[in-house]
């Protein structure tokens, strides 16, 4: 791994940014909502204008320095490293201001060694707009700062350092550098507002690790992509809630790719784009990015919402179309009948099928470990549930995976599950004709036996390049599990004894071998007879 991934993947994998409203006490206040304060996203700094294409940051003229709060000390942003010391006992936090201008950006750089603090920034109208709690304290990488942009033209702003710890590194050193233009504010309430088009948009990351956030308004339910191409293939994308969770996502864990795609399933209300570059060698130059609205999702995500698929559909098209994208389907089924609901999968490597009957929770049988290609159900109502969801690996560029289910009627089960539901056969030589539909049916058998007889079953080997034959055992009228013994006479036939320790009521249960699904399905018929003493 090479410098740039170190400083990439400690930049990962650090504590990223909490930003939060509430008491400036609090180390790990709440996330911050769009709608915090009464002047959030009004002031952004910048106008994009409708298409976020147009910029161009100009000075806004001279400012002041009214309105330096009381206990606050002003600061002039520069190169200047100021170093202070903690009052005893580290728990009062210091209080500093500075006058922004708002086309600038602004980096704090706590200096290696002095980490292990919290901050938070406040605008004029104490409108919280950044907080971030740092514990590494590693020296052997460079400082990791905080980035201001977007903020209101001549307004002073504040800011508190308060020590994570009783006993506060000494001294504690930092700088509030003004690090030049910016063409798009680093802060989430000062985002620039965008609306998705097809017309390209073109922008700066000025320096290493600064981000631009641009805001959207959405329709729920539709499918929303971020593409952008980068000068270098350093960078990252994502797609942020109104919590400033991260619902999309996309970067070169390689640094190859200079092209990537993050999309999102809209809830409804205003998203975040932020668009980072991480190159060290020359992060000036720009990049271009899309933002479509590729419109309504092809299927909806709960019962509620799911595509009817009628009886005797052979075939159902879907798409997923994003990340944590569900399809759900309610097949119309016949009670009794076994069914098996299976998928091809284009465009991205995994995938996995979930069922549930109405009202049930969707869920993977046993029979089905990992990420399941096909389900089986038995239905028990006219209706059954089928969930389709992709499962792609976070890469550089988000790909649609294209799906087709294949739905299968295997047919009115033929004998029962369950000892209540058992068929019952008579004594003497019998032929057990059962058909095993799939990995999850079980077929039971009664039968009437006298204490010390043997009892005998005989079956043909199932053979699909290897022999396999299905599960079987024996169980009383509670269900116990009775000893029996399993021999294979040949290539042709196993065979199966069991003696009875008393005379009452057995069962005969067979179930498939779901460890080789598809091998051991279909009809069969053992011999069952008893033993000569």
């Amino acid at each position: 791994m090479n410098v740039k991934q170190q400083w990439r993947s400690v930049f990962l994998l650090s504590a990223g940014l909490v930003l939060g409203a509430g008491c400036d006490s609090t180390p790990e206040p709440p996330p911050l909502v769009l709608d915090a304060g009464a002047d959030a996203g009004t002031d952004a700094g910048v106008d994009a204008g409708p298409d976020a294409g147009s910029f161009a940051c100009a000075d806004d003229g001279p400012v002041g320095d009214a309105g330096v709060p009381d206990g606050a000390t002003l600061l002039t942003p520069s190169d200047e490293v100021h170093t202070l010391t903690w009052p005893p006992g580290g728990g009062v936090p210091l209080h500093f201001a500075f006058v922004a201008q708002g086309c600038r950006h602004y980096d704090l750089t706590v200096e290696p060694g002095s980490l292990g603090y919290s901050v938070v920034l406040r605008d004029a109208a104490g409108t919280r707009l950044d907080a971030a709690d740092q514990y590494s304290d590693d020296t052997s990488f460079p400082p990791s700062p905080l980035h201001w942009s977007g903020l209101k033209h001549g307004a002073v702003h504040t800011f508190y350092l308060l020590p994570l710890t009783s006993q506060p590194r000494v001294p504690f050193q930092f700088r509030l550098v003004d690090r030049g233009p910016d063409d798009h504010g680093d802060l989430f309430l000062r985002a620039t507002p965008w609306t998705p088009s097809e017309k390209p948009f073109t922008g700066y990351t000025e320096h290493w690790r600064e981000r631009d956030l641009l805001s959207f308004e959405t329709t729920v339910d539709h499918v929303y992509a971020l593409g952008c191409s980068f000068p270098d293939p350093s960078w990252e994308l994502r797609i942020l809630d109104s919590q400033q969770r991260a619902q999309g996502r996309a970067f070169d864990p390689n640094d190859r790719e200079t092209e990537g795609e993050a999309r999102i399933k809209s809830l409804g209300g205003t998203y975040v784009a932020s668009i980072q570059g991480n190159s060290f060698d020359d992060p000036s130059r720009p990049y271009t990015c899309v933002l479509n609205d590729l419109g309504p999702d092809d299927h909806g995500d709960t019962p509620e919402a799911a595509t009817p698929v009628p009886a005797g559909t052979a075939s159902v098209q879907g798409k997923v179309q994003a990340p944590g994208d569900r399809d759900v389907f309610a097949l119309s089924v016949q009670p009794g009948h076994h069914y098996q609901v299976s998928f091809t999968l284009t465009g991205q490597s995994q995938g996995s099928l979930q069922d549930a009957a109405p009202g049930g929770l969707f869920g993977t049988h046993p029979a089905s470990a990992g990420l399941p290609t096909s389900t089986s159900f038995k239905a028990s109502q006219a209706t059954h549930f089928v969930r389709m969801t992709g499962a792609p690996a976070l890469n550089a560029k988000y790909v649609t995976g294209n799906y087709t289910l294949q739905v299968e009627d295997q047919g009115l089960d033929d004998h029962g599950d369950t000892l209540d539901t058992a068929t019952a056969f008579p004594d003497g030589p019998q032929t057990l004709s059962f058909r095993i539909a799939n990995a999850i049916d079980h077929d039971v058998y009664t039968f009437q036996a006298i204490a010390g007889r043997r009892y005998q079953l005989d079956c043909p080997w199932k053979v699909s390049g290897a022999k396999h034959r299905p599960y079987v055992r024996f169980l009383d009228a509670t269900g116990a599990l009775q000893a029996s013994s399993l021999e294979e006479r040949d290539d042709v036939r196993w065979q199966a004894v069991f003696t009875a320790p008393q005379s009452a009521t057995y069962a005969l249960e067979f179930w498939a071998d779901f460890t080789s699904p598809g091998t051991v399905l279909g009809d069969m018929a053992c011999r069952f007879e008893t033993l000569a003493p």
